[in-house]
Order: C-alpha cells, then structure tokens, then sequence
C-alpha cells in the first residue's frame, strides 16, 4: 500500500461502495458544461473497442455497404465523414448530424458504435 498513489488508496478504499443521491447530483453538477478533450474521446474510445480498434487501423477495412438496398440513405462515404466529424468537432452533436442527413439519433448512434456499418471482415 506504500508505493501507491493517493488517488489509487482512495479508489481503493471506495471500492464496492454505493454513491448516496446527494454525492450523485454532485457529481453530475460538476461535470454540468465540460467536454472532453479530442485526447479523452480518442481513450475512451479505445477502452470500448479494445483490440477490434487495433484490427481495424491494421487491415484499413472497407464498410459494408448497404447503398444496394433500396431505403439507404447514406453512403460508405458519409459514414465515414459522420464517423470523423462526431470525433473531432467540437459542439456537435448526434442530434444535429441526424438532421443534417435526415436519418434518425438512432441510425447515427449506430454509426458511432460501430454497431452499423461495421468493417467487413475479411476471414
């Protein structure tokens, strides 16, 4: 326990532990207004994909492309415009990409997520 941090003791110690409600609003107050760094977005990012992320600047994938279905309303090439765009713009939204492509807050998420319009696999 010597050779840790007080950040790492605290966490520790807090480990397991529930947040009352009152500790929760604050919480959510102070993070109220902040965005997070381009830095932050890119490590966090990189926490959710894991190792996929790492195939997937490897290989250089191509999207699967759904343009061959006739209710598609977006193109490889928006996708990833759409992807590069939520990253690194500051101040835009899900909502505001949505509307500008005139697809749903779902369909944009998706994008995001990588849950559509993932990487082929070529396995």
């Amino acid at each position: 326990m010597k050779d840790l941090s007080r950040a790492e003791k605290i966490s520790i110690a807090m480990k397991g532990r529930k947040l009352s409600k009152k500790h929760k609003e604050n919480l959510s107050k102070a993070k109220l207004g902040k965005a997070r760094s381009i830095a932050t977005k890119a490590k966090i990012k990189e926490t959710l994909l894991g190792s996929k992320l790492d195939e997937m600047r490897r290989k250089q994938p191509m999207l699967v492309c759904k343009t061959n279905m006739s209710r598609s309303h977006l193109t490889a090439e928006n996708v990833k415009e759409i992807r590069i765009r939520y990253t690194t713009e500051n101040g835009i939204s899900i909502r505001k990409l949505a509307e500008e492509y005139n697809v749903s807050r779902h369909t944009i998420h998706s994008i995001v997520n990588n849950k559509t319009w993932k990487p082929k696999s070529t396995m």
